[in-house]
């Protein structure tokens, strides 16, 4: 940094003036100073535990853990109303014909009667 000019022109007042405000301490007391509190940085005890590195994931944890709860919860409810949506339209659709000449597999069961009974005419 011996070689400091500024635009291809050499300043020399401007250039003393930085070299002064860049310059390293001259005095060994600030060497000193900054070895031993570079050193008593370094041999302080200090423990870190694996959930002290853990503890800055806290909140942006909590928030993605909300953020998949509330798009579970609306995929599920989203998820049930179309089953009872088809499960109505299933059992509610009125046939043409009446249930005696309709041609349909025999099924048997819980559900065959409930069908029935729904589409009975009365």
């Amino acid at each position: 940094m011996s070689d400091l000019t500024l635009h291809g022109e050499g300043d020399e007042q401007i250039t003393r003036g930085l070299r002064q405000v860049y310059a390293a301490p001259t005095g060994d007391d600030y060497w000193r100073g900054l070895q031993a509190r570079i050193l008593s940085r370094l041999t302080e005890p200090k423990t870190i535990a694996w959930w002290d590195e853990l503890d800055r994931w806290v909140r942006p944890a909590l928030v993605a853990a909300a953020i998949l709860l509330l798009a579970t919860s609306v995929a599920i409810i989203r998820s049930y109303q179309a089953e009872r949506e088809f499960a109505y339209e299933a059992m509610l659709t009125p046939t043409n014909l009446p249930v005696e000449t309709a041609v349909r597999p025999m099924r048997t069961g819980p559900e065959a009667a409930f069908r029935y009974l729904m589409t009975k005419p009365r």
